[in-house]
C-alpha cells in the first residue's frame, strides 16, 4: 500500500539546478511565509537539504482547495458523477475515444499500472490544460513504476483531506506563518530534503527530512531541529515513524499520519503512547490520492471524495458481497489523469460501518498464502494478525519452495517471538526471523513466496 503522506509538492528539482524563484515557486508567498521559509533554510541545525520544493498555487485554486475541504465534511457524495465522468473520458481521453459508450460502469474495462507505464500519454485528456502539467514517478512499489500526470491542486489535495481526516480524530491543524505545520519524516540512506511553505496553510512551514544519520551536519542536530520546529504534525511511513519514536525529542506534535506501508496495531500504540497524540492510518496512491483511514485496530473507513471503490476478482468481475478481492478506483478528481476501475493490486473486503463504507482486512499487493506443515494453506492476512501485535516497523516473510519460511524483521524485535507467531499457524515447518536493517527499502513487501500455487490467482 502507498499513501500520499508527503507535503505535496508540485516540482522537485536539485538545489544545484534550481530553475524556479520563490516567487514561481510560490505564487501566493506573503512577506510572513516568506521569513518562515528563510528561517527554516537558514536555522543551524537544519538537515543537508539537497532539494527545493513549492506547492505553485494560484489563489483561485487556493480557494477550491478551501471549498473541497467543506464538501468532505459533508460526507459521502451522491454517485451521480460516475456515469457524467464515463462519458467525458470515453469522449476525450484517447485510450477510449472511439469505442462504444458504455451504459453502466462494469462494462469500462478495468487498467493498472502497466498501462500508465506503457501509455502514459493515451490517458490524458485531449482537452486538458497543459499549462500546470506535472510528471510525477511513482515508487513502484507494485511493480514497475508509473509515470502520473497531475496538477498543482491535486498535489494539494491531501491537505484539505488531512485536515478532514484528522477533525475526526478532534485534531485542528490550524497553520499560520508563524508555526511548522508539518514534518514528513523518512528514515533511509538517500532521501530527498527540503524546507517549504503552503499556500494553502496561510504560510505555515513545511519539512520533508530523512531521519539517516548521514542526511545531518552532527548526531545532535536531528533533535535540536524537530524539537525548534515542534510541528503540529509528523506524517512518515512505519519505518520512519519508529525510528522517530526512539528519539529523545521533548516536544510532541497534535497527531501523527502513517502511510505508504501498513501500520501494525502493536507499533500503532507505542508510537501513541509516546507522542501522547491520535495515531491514524492512512491508504492511498499517488494515482488516485488518499482513499481510506483508520484510527485504531478497526476498519479503513472510505473518504467522502468523488472516489468510487469496487473489489473485483482476478478476471474483473465484481465479488459478492463480503468477498475478498482487489480495491478498483473510479476517480476523476485529477483533471491529466480521470481514472476509471483502476486496479490498485491491493485487496480486502468492502463493507460498511457505522453507516460508512469502509475496507476490511485491508492488505497490499498480490495476496500470498503460505502452505502449513499439515498442507493446508494460510494466507497472508492470518500472519498479519498475528504479527502485527508484537510491535514490528516493517517485515518481509517468505516461503521458499522447500517450504521453509525467513522473516527479516526491521528494527527491535524479538526474533524468537517473531518465530513463535509465524509458527502458531503454520506449524512445524521450518522458520527463521533475522533483524534487518529494511530502511533502504521504502515500502518494503511484506509477504513472498516461491512455493507452487502460493499465489492467488
Amino acid at each position: 500500500m502507498t499513501a500520499h503522506v508527503d507535503y505535496p509538492v508540485a516540482d522537485y528539482e536539485p538545489m544545484a539546478a534550481t530553475a524556479l524563484t520563490d516567487d514561481e515557486r510560490w505564487p501566493l508567498l506573503t512577506p510572513a511565509a516568506a521569513k518562515m521559509l528563510s528561517d527554516l533554510r537558514d536555522h543551524p541545525a537544519a538537515p543537508l537539504y539537497n532539494h527545493a520544493c513549492g506547492d505553485r498555487l494560484t489563489a483561485a485554486a487556493r480557494d477550491r482547495l478551501v471549498s473541497y475541504r467543506t464538501r468532505l465534511d459533508r460526507g459521502v457524495p451522491a454517485p451521480d458523477w460516475v456515469m457524467p465522468l464515463v462519458a467525458r473520458v470515453y469522449g476525450t481521453v484517447p485510450r477510449y475515444r472511439g469505442r462504444p459508450a458504455p451504459t453502466s460502469l462494469t462494462e469500462v474495462p478495468t487498467t493498472d499500472r502497466h498501462d500508465l507505464l506503457s501509455h502514459a500519454e493515451a490517458h490524458v485528456p485531449d482537452d486538458a490544460d497543459l499549462s500546470e502539467l506535472i510528471v510525477y514517478r511513482t515508487s513502484g512499489s507494485r511493480g514497475p513504476a508509473a509515470t502520473v500526470p497531475m496538477t498543482p491542486e491535486f498535489c494539494a489535495l491531501d491537505l484539505p483531506v488531512m485536515q478532514h481526516v484528522l477533525a475526526r480524530s478532534g485534531v485542528r491543524l490550524e497553520g499560520g506563518p508563524s508555526r511548522v505545520s508539518l514534518v514528513n519524516v523518512y528514515d533511509q540512506p538517500v532521501a530527498y530534503q527540503f524546507a517549504s511553505v503552503s499556500s494553502y496553510l496561510d504560510g505555515a512551514g513545511v519539512l520533508k527530512v530523512n531521519l539517516h544519520e548521514s542526511a545531518w551536519r552532527s548526531e545532535t542536530d536531528r533533535v535540536s531541529f524537530l524539537d525548534s520546529c515542534d510541528p503540529e504534525l509528523y506524517t512518515g511511513n512505519p519505518i520512519s515513524l519508529a525510528s522517530l519514536a526512539s528519539l529523545p525529542l521533548t516536544t510532541t506534535p497534535k497527531a501523527v499520519l502513517s502511510g505508504a506501508m501498513a501500520l501494525g496495531e502493536g507499533l500503532r500504540k507505542r508510537l501513541a503512547a509516546r507522542f501522547d497524540c491520535p495515531v491514524v492510518d492512512l491508504y492511498g496512491l499517488t494515482e488516485a490520492g488518499l482513499i481510506a483511514w483508520r484510527e485504531g485496530n478497526g476498519p479503513h473507513r472510505l473518504l467522502p471524495r468523488r472516489l468510487h471503490v469496487e473489489i473485483l476478482t482476478p478476471s474483473g468481475t465484481p465479488c459478492p458481497p463480503g468477498e475478498r478481492g482487489e480495491v478498483t478506483v473510479t476517480c476523476g478528481e485529477n483533471p491529466l489523469l480521470p481514472l476509471l476501475r483502476y486496479r490498485t493490486g491491493d485487496h480486502a473486503t468492502l463493507s460498511e460501518v457505522d453507516g460508512v463504507p469502509a475496507l476490511l482486512n485491508l492488505e497490499g499487493r498480490d495476496p500470498v498464502r503460505y502452505r502449513a506443515a499439515d498442507g493446508s494453506w494460510v494466507n497472508s492476512i492470518e500472519l498479519t494478525h498475528v504479527l502485527s501485535p508484537l510491535g514490528l516497523a516493517a517485515w518481509q516473510l517468505h516461503q521458499d519452495e522447500t517450504g521453509a519460511v525467513t522473516v527479516q524483521v526491521h528494527g527491535e524485535a524479538d526474533p524468537a517471538a517473531v518465530e513463535s507467531a509465524v509458527g502458531s499457524l503454520l506449524g512445524a515447518v521450518p522458520v527463521k526471523a533475522t533483524p534487518t536493517d529494511l530502511a533502504g527499502d521504502a515500502k518494503p513487501q511484506r509477504y513472498s513466496s516461491t512455493l507452487a500455487g502460493a499465489l492467488l490467482a
